[in-house]
C-alpha cells in the first residue's frame, strides 16, 4: 500500500487535461458550425469563442503530454 504521492497527482493533471482537450474541442467545433449551437444567440463574440476553446485545447493537449512523459518519476 506504500502509493507514490506524485504519480497520483500526475494521474489527476491528465485526467484533468482530457477533460479540458475535449471541452476546447466540443467548443471549437461549436465555433466552425459543426454542433447547431448559435453563440450570437447568447451574446458571446465568435472570436471569443474560438479563443477560449483554442486555448482550452492547446493547455490540455500540452498538459497530457507533459504529465505523461514525466509519469515514470
Amino acid at each position: 500500500m506504500n502509493k507514490n504521492p506524485y504519480k497520483t497527482r500526475r494521474l489527476a493533471l491528465i485526467f484533468s487535461g482530457v477533460m479540458d482537450t475535449l471541452l476546447g474541442a466540443a467548443i471549437l467545433l461549436v465555433g466552425f458550425g459543426f454542433f447547431p449551437i448559435d453563440v450570437a444567440d447568447y451574446g458571446l463574440p465568435f472570436w471569443v469563442v474560438m479563443l477560449v476553446g483554442g486555448v482550452l485545447f492547446t493547455t490540455g493537449v500540452w498538459m497530457v503530454i507533459h504529465n505523461y512523459s514525466r509519469l515514470d518519476e
